[in-house]
């Protein structure tokens, strides 16, 4: 049976990923500008808005995040990836779908202590045992987003600027790294309304931008931890 795939080394902000006997690390194609040591202390000192959302959204129950991902290193290049990352803890379910640069697509779903490997193409799926708890889940695919939770975040400024010619509120944090690295990494969130509309993570080797269409304590279509009748069981 297939191994659990950990989406880990996608994304600017990569803290490490560490793979239990049932699991193994694989990095996802397209440009990785920066990595941080494992060795980073979890200190937070985050604002009112970051505390307000993201971090109290992973106190709740329920967990739904539909976001944009765009990788940009010194050159033009780009990759951008979606996905979709949502978690019931209450009911055991968790499903993570993400499309890659090159049309790939990853679908997990979580149910009954199974994790169920979902290829979308060929209308198939295998299963395995899931050890861990659905927070487990969305912690493993959500950490590297630097969400105030995993990383140790020093707010640095905040106030109302400019993204992408839109006016509006943004915290800017400084990541505090133990280690070798001097490399200096920043972290700026956008809020419209009061909600998560964007992050922006950079570096001197480039930078990561999320788009957030969705941040929700809550999921409207419970079809998505389910898998359609016309797909099969493989070994």
């Amino acid at each position: 049976m297939k191994k659990i795939i950990l989406l880990c080394g996608i994304i600017l902000m990569l803290a490490g990923c560490s793979s239990g006997s049932e699991e193994s690390s694989k990095e996802i194609s397209g440009y990785m500008p920066a990595e941080i040591p494992q060795e980073v202390s979890v200190q937070r000192d985050t604002g009112e808005l970051l505390e307000s959302t993201f971090v109290e959204l992973w106190k709740s129950d329920t967990v739904y995040i539909d976001t944009e991902m765009t990788v940009e290193g010194n050159s033009d290049e780009k990759s951008i990836y979606k996905y979709i990352i949502a978690g019931d803890k209450k009911n055991g379910l968790a499903v993570l779908e993400m499309e890659q640069p090159d049309g790939k697509k990853v679908h997990y779903i979580i149910n009954s202590k199974k994790i169920y490997d979902i290829d979308d193409t060929e209308k198939n799926y295998s299963t395995e045992d899931y050890g861990k708890t659905v927070g487990e889940f969305i912690d493993i695919y959500t950490k590297d987003m630097n969400l105030g939770i995993s990383e140790s975040l020093k707010l640095s400024d905040s106030g109302t600027g400019k993204f992408e010619g839109k006016e509006m509120e943004f915290e800017k944090y400084d990541v505090r790294v133990s280690g070798s690295s001097s490399e200096k990494i920043t972290v700026t969130y956008y809020f419209k309304d009061e909600k998560p509309y964007s992050e922006v993570m950079q570096s001197e080797r480039g930078k990561t931008v999320f788009l957030f269409r969705t941040v929700s304590d809550s999921i409207k279509d419970k079809d998505i931890f389910g898998i359609s009748d016309d797909y099969s069981e493989t070994d």
